[in-house]
């Protein structure tokens, strides 16, 4: 009797100590069990309990077997092991996708990072500080300590002597990036509409990843601020094409290597004098993602150009917002020729000013852009070998296709109902690993021009070919020639 009571005090004591230290039971199917090697007589006799179903994995000899009731997986792995023949028997446990979580108390609210599965692109990387993103906005918040640690610095000017242009960029002082609009160094965000418009974006693409606020699809990235837009959130296309132009020279004078522009900004308007600036965007081997902008109307439409998402460009991604259903916003552009895929842009949380409270969320195309862009600088992380090169679109379009090869559909009948060209939604984790969904065809019309190089992906239209290697097929004229058969939806820009 004292030797059973002993028994059973240390079999508590096992069961306290397991709890104590967090071991929890396997997870494994109750039922099932995989062996390798046993044959069927020996399965239908397993101890007299026999089997429920039985299914080969493969042409190895390897099985799953269901058990009857009354048998535990154990005592079924105990006995097949024990036959001679079989070379071994496991439970079928349960396995669950690896993802790193951040610890930033703000992260549960957002939703749109696993939505893209930005949890297991983070098993890959979580960014590199090698990786700039210039961030074309109302400037960035230069003291949110969710950003600080990220905000890029031009080490020539930083270290060098004031009132010099240290490093022969053709600008004084840029230590910080640039303002556009007042023609200096001073790109700090001062916006009064929409409060922390350009902290916002930028906290999407690279918030750090620490004890406070949330976090960016970068943890690790450097932001490079620029500022067009005025403190009421408007600009010209002058101070936009001078930010552009300052990317350029940097990158030229070997203070940055900016390969991705975020633009989460839009307006009516063909302007030749800005899409001369994008291209030569493109010839420096630098993405434009672009916001299709937020008055619900089809930026395909013959004739109503919203620039710069629907500018006719090779090296500019357009994007649509979604939300928590990957429906289109309901105040998302469009376009089934010029906006290529979707994104998250619907109660999204991100960094704003301090003097604004430090966190906030907002909605529209300007969040979705901005998650495309940290995609790509997550890609461009796991993939230095990705970088576009200056003069070689070949190698800017492959960066492209990263990420747009790899999006997931979201609806069911792409070639009726699909709104981009891709018909998808951004996956963080397909782009970062170059993974496609197979449920994704990358082809909609067969012609043999991926959907997002085709005016109109879904209709077979081979004089999409592009002989000249611009981006842009034989039969488009710039800036922008819409696929037929769509016409405007909602008002028509003036």
């Amino acid at each position: 009797m004292q030797r059973l009571i002993a028994l059973f005090c240390l079999v508590c004591a096992l069961v306290l100590l397991r709890a104590a230290v967090g071991l929890a039971a396997p997870d494994y199917a109750p039922d099932q069990v995989i062996v390798k090697g046993a044959t069927t007589a020996q399965l239908t006799s397993l101890d007299g309990k026999g089997i429920r179903a039985a299914r080969a994995l493969g042409r190895h000899g390897v099985q799953l077997i269901t058990l009857r009731r009354g048998i535990s997986v154990k005592a079924a792995v105990a006995l097949l092991n024990k036959l001679p023949n079989v070379e071994y028997a496991c439970p079928n446990y349960i396995r669950k996708a690896a993802e790193t979580i951040p610890p930033d108390p703000g992260y549960p609210t957002q939703w749109a990072l696993p939505k893209i599965d930005a949890p297991l692109a983070w098993d890959t990387t979580t960014g590199s500080a090698t990786v700039t993103v210039g961030v074309l906005d109302t400037g960035v918040d230069l003291d949110h300590p969710d950003l600080q640690a990220n905000l890029w610095k031009n080490q020539a000017e930083l270290a060098g002597t004031a009132g010099v242009d240290d490093d022969g960029n053709g600008y004084v002082d840029d230590i910080d990036g640039w303002n556009g609009i007042t023609d200096s160094p001073t790109p700090d965000d001062d916006d009064i509409i929409t409060p922390g418009h350009g902290t916002h974006t930028a906290g999407i693409i690279g918030a750090v990843s620490n004890t406070e606020g949330g976090v960016g699809i970068n943890w690790h990235v450097k932001i490079m601020p620029l500022k067009f837009l005025n403190a009421a959130g408007s600009g010209y296309d002058a101070d936009a094409i001078d930010c552009i132009n300052y990317v350029i020279a940097t990158n030229s004078a070997g203070s940055s290597n900016v390969k991705i522009l975020s633009n989460s900004w839009s307006g009516p308007g063909a302007s030749a004098a800005l899409q001369d600036a994008i291209e030569n965007a493109r010839d420096a081997g630098i993405v434009f993602v672009a916001a299709a902008g937020n008055e619900a109307f089809n930026i395909d439409s013959p004739g109503c150009v919203m620039a710069p998402g629907g500018l006719n460009v090779a090296n500019i991604v357009t994007v649509a917002a979604s939300d928590q259903n990957d429906h289109r916003a309901n105040f998302s552009n469009f376009g089934r020729s010029l906006c290529d895929l979707m994104a998250p842009g619907v109660s999204i949380y991100s960094t704003v000013p301090v003097a604004s409270g430090s966190y906030k969320v907002l909605g529209g195309t300007s969040m979705a852009a901005p998650h495309v862009a940290g995609v790509f600088a997550l890609v461009l992380a796991a993939d230095p070998t990705l970088a576009p090169q200056p003069g070689n679109l070949s190698s800017l379009m492959q960066f492209i296709d990263r990420v747009l090869l790899n999006v997931d559909p979201v609806v069911a009948d792409p070639v009726n109902e699909a709104v981009t060209s891709t018909g998808g939604r951004l996956n963080a984790n397909r782009a970062v690993k170059g993974t496609p969904n197979p449920a994704y065809n990358p082809d909609w019309d067969g012609d043999l021009i991926p959907n997002h190089w085709d005016n109109c992906p879904y209709v077979s239209n081979p004089g999409q070919a592009d002989t000249n290697g611009d981006g842009v097929g034989d039969d488009c004229t710039p800036p922008n020639v819409p696929c037929p058969g769509y016409g405007c939806v909602g008002s028509v820009p003036q």
